[in-house]
């Protein structure tokens, strides 16, 4: 950052130019000095606070010293403000092979086996055999469940298609609402898995029906309970002094957070390759036939879309 003007007047305005720190700036500006005013796209002025002596000129640079040092600590603030409000993730093994494996059967499937091999477990902590970082993975696929963005490095790890349910933890009701993903197919087979197709077919739930009943050989599904809990919009700020000394800490920023929930699974062999359609007509009539003697009915008069999972790759994304 540096200085481009001096207006020593009765306004004693000083104007910046901050190039690629200026929208930073800017907002770090109007909080530091209450009337920040953008005047072009790589520029924008700031009244000082305090007196300022125009007559004495050796004090522009001690000035502009102390103004660039309080903009760099109000960034720093909000950026540390920023990454603690994050959402976090948290998640504990769950069991829905028997409630999935009820499901399958039923349509003719190999049941799904307990998934061993590091990449297919979805870990609920660390340990040194383990290349993935728990935490830090949970925080990811949170942060992405909520529809918060974030850098995908511990998901990136993983292999296999996934399945998840936003809801309680209850396997019978994650498997109930991924066989509601048959009405999506309108009763016609799931065509080809491809770009276009990916876009307009093959959203959360749909990928989520195809994990659960794929024919692939061998299948293996490593399933969990999933916390998330985003803080409230206060969450940085400092707690606030309770009137009553004996009253306790304030609960203000408890109440806040927000906990969201899910049962997740993640499914191998990938359920869907590039080009290619994930049912046969043969595997297809089979699981029509079973979901329609469950009650399952092809075609819903209301499609919900629910959050893409964007973060496990595809290929075609």
């Amino acid at each position: 950052m540096r200085t481009t003007d001096f207006i020593l007047l009765f306004d004693k305005l000083i104007e910046f130019e901050g190039g690629a720190e200026r929208a930073a700036g800017e907002a770090a500006a109007s909080r530091l000095f209450l009337n920040g005013e953008a005047v072009s796209p790589t520029s924008f002025k700031i009244s000082s606070l305090g007196p300022f002596n125009a007559g004495l000129p050796f004090h522009f640079p001690k000035m502009i010293r102390l103004v660039i040092v309080s903009l760099a600590a109000v960034l720093a603030f909000c950026e540390h403000g920023t990454a603690s409000a994050a959402t976090t993730g948290k998640a504990e093994t769950l069991d829905c092979l028997t409630e999935m494996n009820e499901a399958r059967a039923a349509a003719g499937l190999a049941g799904f086996e307990k998934a061993a091999k590091e990449g297919q477990v979805l870990p609920e902590y660390s340990t040194e055999e383990r290349q993935i970082v728990a935490s830090d993975l949970w925080n990811e696929i949170c942060q992405n469940l909520v529809g918060e963005e974030s850098k995908p490095k511990e998901t990136l790890k993983l292999v296999g298609t996934p399945a998840h349910y936003l809801g309680e933890k209850n396997c019978e009701a994650a498997v109930e609402y991924w066989n509601e993903g048959f009405s999506l197919f309108k009763n016609e087979i799931p065509p080809a898995y491809t770009a276009s197709s990916s876009r307009d077919v093959y959203n959360d739930k749909a990928v989520s029906f195809v994990a659960l009943y794929s024919p692939k050989e061998s299948p293996v599904a490593s399933c969990a309970f999933v916390t998330c809990t985003t803080p409230g919009a206060n969450a940085t700020a400092p707690p606030a002094q309770p009137e009553d000394p004996d009253s306790g800490p304030s609960r203000s920023l408890q109440e806040e957070s927000k906990i969201t929930t899910a049962v997740m699974c993640l499914i191998n062999p990938e359920a869907l390759d590039p080009n290619e359609a994930p049912f046969t007509e043969d595997e297809w009539k089979k699981i029509v036939r079973a979901l329609g003697s469950s009650g399952i009915s092809p075609v819903t008069p209301s499609l919900t879309l629910g959050v893409i999972l964007a973060t496990f790759a595809y290929g075609l994304v």
